[in-house]
């Protein structure tokens, strides 16, 4: 009685400290836990080697002066061919260990967008290559900084949390004296302890990600060309074709409405020839 009194004491606690639902450990986990106990146990019975703890995996990550700070980089020029030179930055990236391309978008030939996600160093050979081809070697730069600091100590600490407690399940299983009802315990926290790690440990890498990979992106646009003397006459020999077109429509609209009215105007012509004719008679009568 007291030995199944420190096991549930010892699951409860831990779990409570490191759940990122906020609730007990053992409450809201148990049935999706004991269906997978069976594939967790003995998996269980081998313990990892020590230093192997996810928990000195999260401490690879280390901040700069400032703290753990996630950097975007915005550029903005105006160049010749910007369909062209947003292909030549998509190759650029994926000829570049770490760039991973997320953003291309071209509008015919006259802009087009550029995003990737690449290491560090690549930033200045990126910036290099906007020179080279910007106008007159200008570019408009921008570049803003987000802190991570936050999330990533939560993160490292439900690593930590969790590494603890699994370690601890894992102890207890392999205890020769453990009876039943404790195995069937400890696999199933066992189980959901292992699946809430591997999901802060997924966290930690997108974070991770993140901070030792700079967002880049790229607005290129085609210079501007400025209209010439005879601009502004450009057009008028077009103009002049459109009014005698919509000209000749209108007449020939007129002679087709002309022509579907003579059925009708055929008697009306008659009868006025008709008196016109007999007041002439008249008159010389």
């Amino acid at each position: 009685m007291i030995r199944a009194l420190a096991v549930a004491l010892l699951l409860a606690l831990p779990l409570a400290a490191c759940n990122e639902d906020g609730g007990s450990g053992s409450g809201g986990s148990a049935p999706a836990g004991m269906a997978r106990m069976a594939a967790t146990a003995p998996m269980a019975t081998e313990p990892p080697p020590a230093g192997a703890a996810p928990a000195d995996t999260a401490g690879n990550l280390q901040p700069d002066a400032a703290g753990f700070l996630a950097y975007t980089h915005d550029r903005s020029l105006v160049t010749d061919a910007p369909d062209a030179q947003v292909a030549a930055l998509e190759q650029l990236c994926r000829d570049m260990t770490g760039c991973t391309v997320l953003t291309v978008r071209v509008d015919g030939t006259s802009s087009g967008y550029f995003e990737a996600r690449l290491p560090k160093p690549g930033v200045g050979r990126f910036d290099d290559y906007l020179s080279g081809i910007a106008e007159n070697g200008e570019i408009d730069r921008q570049t803003s900084a987000e802190d991570l600091s936050d999330q990533v100590v939560d993160v490292k600490q439900r690593i930590a949390l969790l590494t603890t407690h699994r370690d601890r399940l894992q102890a207890l299983y392999q205890r020769s004296d453990a009876r039943l009802e404790d195995l069937i315990t400890i696999s199933r926290e066992l189980a959901d302890t292992q699946t809430r790690l591997e999901r802060a440990q997924g966290e930690f890498g997108r974070l991770e990600s993140r901070i030792d990979r700079d967002i880049y992106r790229a607005q290129l646009r085609a210079p501007v060309t400025e209209p010439g003397l005879l601009a502004p006459f450009g057009n008028l020999g077009e103009e002049l074709l459109f009014t005698l077109v919509y000209t000749l429509r209108d007449a020939l609209e007129v002679l087709v409405w002309i022509i579907g009215m003579l059925p009708a105007l055929i008697p009306l012509v008659l009868l006025l020839t008709f008196a016109v004719r007999y007041i002439r008679r008249r008159r010389k009568g």
